[in-house]
């Protein structure tokens, strides 16, 4: 016959019984809290972490199996920087989109640096403006059985979903900063012709300066030498400088339909200061090699501004992201995930236990602790490597190390909890050769060992007895999680990026503190006196971070949890 037994808790027994309308209202409430509770979890769930604060010490009575459902929904929409915090989609934004986010625009800018002549030119598409917040649910599903009075071995599988929301504009205001557009598809072939036809003007006629200036050095006399040799070293310097517009074009704005995306804007002083030196150029050469010399017309322009279509891609047409200067990163879009998180296999060992088990008069302190350890098992999803917004359900394989003592007397008690989780390895695909700027990466991407960052934590939580079954929580906690870090499949230590989950990358450990309270209703004992039928516990705790080192996303924590106990063997 299978029988429920009481669990030791951190609500003491007493010796005088209820009024018969408070047993009344305290089964009403139990059945109220049971059915809120199971209401809760029928919401889909997510995110991996260790989401109880700080657990209490509590023993799994030999024989005895506890269910463990905790679902807890974590927010947040900023960082904390040096100087306080700022939102979450500050570091997607910007007032010049360009090689800072997105540096394989850098040959780009170089070629527009040269066909000005001013090597300070800077590229940018314009204003990006985001708006972002991010969602963790998770809902562990525990399983703990108690093999002695004093070690317990427990399964703890996850159900994880995640969400990065995003809401972007491109040059939506009157500020209009972009000097470069984006070509579209429909429009390379003719960009591409273009600059074809400039770079062509000038390596031709930067050939036919250099064979002018050969011959004239041992044929003085030739047709034009006379100009040449008059001014050798600036025939030589007009020369090198045609052929640098032609290689410019080439390399950074390309002359062939894979290799046109960008392009100075129409109107725009880059265009302008092009087409300048462009006329400037003509004007040398045309010195030495006579009318027509040099380009008739300058690079390809685009006609419009830069606009969020033309960045993300539409309908199967390719944007920026997913070009080649993009890197073929996806589209920021708000990303969701649901899976299994990774599954835990742990144990756990009763060092002593002074906490009162009869209703004879409390003693004055009571106190117990435990320790433990558990096995992660790599079984969650990793983030995409080209979704930059993707949050992923798990962190790998890992072990973990945790004691937690608890300490009442009278109606005031306090558990103290610490933790230190080891992280694995895993081989999976991400960036390699670091981050450029905020969220935006280095667009390389290859397999690579990731090796996550491990974590210290120590919880300490104030409790208050209410009542026999109910207890008001306060919460503190800290926690250092050092870097994770991503090395490329080659070994080469130059492809070594660090970083942490959500976070930008950081070469130093992140420090947070978090504050909260929370409200515990049990009945466990009540039902060892007859006083419910329910043998359950329900908890909530709400958290908040409060400070962080830079790069700490300033997260808001709540968290529901229900134990129940049944008793599979023994008395």
């Amino acid at each position: 016959m299978i029988t429920f037994r009481p669990m030791p808790s951190l609500v003491p027994s007493v010796t005088s019984r209820p009024s018969r309308y408070a047993v009344r209202s305290q089964r009403l409430l139990s059945s109220a809290c049971v059915a809120a509770a199971l209401l809760i979890h029928a919401v889909p769930a997510a995110a991996q972490a260790t989401l109880t604060h700080a657990d209490d010490a509590a023993p799994v009575p030999a024989g005895v199996l506890r269910f463990r459902a905790i679902t807890g929904w974590t927010r947040f929409d900023e960082r904390f920087t040096a100087s306080g915090a700022r939102g979450l989609g500050d570091a997607l934004s910007s007032d010049t989109l360009g090689t800072a986010q997105l540096p394989l625009l850098a040959p780009a800018e170089a070629s527009l640096q040269a066909l000005t002549g001013n090597p300070g030119q800077r590229l940018t598409l314009g204003r990006l403006q985001a708006v972002s917040d991010a969602r963790i649910v998770t809902t562990p599903f525990a399983l703990d059985y108690g093999v002695t009075r004093r070690l317990s071995i427990g399964v703890v599988v996850p159900v994880v979903q995640t969400r990065r929301a995003v809401q972007l504009a491109v040059n939506a205001d009157a500020v209009r900063a972009a000097n470069v557009g984006f070509v579209a598809v429909g429009a390379r072939a003719a960009a591409a012709t273009t600059n074809l036809q400039f770079a062509n003007a000038f390596a031709s006629a930067a050939s036919s300066l250099a064979s002018l200036i050969t011959t004239c050095r041992t044929n003085p006399a030739g047709a034009g030498c006379a100009t040449v040799n008059a001014n050798a070293a600036d025939a030589e310097a007009t020369r090198q400088l045609a052929q640098r517009l032609a290689d410019a074009v080439r390399s950074g704005l390309g002359v062939d339909q894979a290799s046109v995306v960008v392009a100075p804007r129409a109107g725009s002083a880059l265009a302008r200061d092009i087409d300048l030196q462009r006329l400037a150029v003509n004007q040398r050469l045309q010195r030495y090699l006579g009318a027509g010399a040099g380009a008739t017309s300058s690079v390809y322009a685009a006609t419009s501004d830069f606009s969020l279509i033309e960045f993300q891609g539409r309908s199967g047409v390719p944007g920026l992201l997913q070009s080649p200067v993009g890197g073929g990163l996806d589209s920021l879009h708000t990303t969701e995930k649901l899976s299994i998180g990774d599954v835990e296999i742990g144990v756990q060992f009763l060092l002593f236990d002074r906490f009162q088990r009869d209703t004879l008069p409390r003693r004055r302190v009571q106190t117990r602790m435990t320790v433990g350890g558990s096995w992660r098992l790599d079984t969650a999803r990793p983030d995409s490597a080209n979704d930059i917004l993707d949050i992923a359900t798990g962190s790998g394989a890992g072990a973990e190390l945790r004691t937690a003592f608890d300490v009442i007397a009278g109606r005031v008690g306090a558990t103290v909890a610490a933790r230190y989780a080891k992280q694995f390895s895993r081989v999976q695909r991400g960036v390699l050769g670091g981050a450029a700027s905020g969220d935006f990466p280095n667009p390389v991407f290859g397999a690579g060992t990731r090796t996550g960052g491990d974590v210290a934590g120590l919880d300490v939580t104030p409790r208050f007895l209410l009542t026999d079954w109910i207890a008001l929580d306060a919460h503190y906690g800290v926690e250092r999680a050092t870097p994770f870090l991503f090395t490329g499949a080659d070994g080469d230590l130059s492809t070594t990026m660090a970083g942490s989950l959500l976070l930008p990358a950081a070469t130093t450990s992140l420090v947070s503190q978090r504050v909260g309270f929370g409200v515990r209703y049990s009945t466990v004992d009540a039902y060892a006196r007859g006083q419910t039928s329910w043998p359950v516990e329900v908890s909530f705790t709400h958290l908040e971070t409060i400070s962080g080192t830079a790069g700490t996303p300033k997260i808001f924590r709540d968290q529901v949890q229900m134990r129940l106990f049944l008793r599979l063997r023994g008395r």
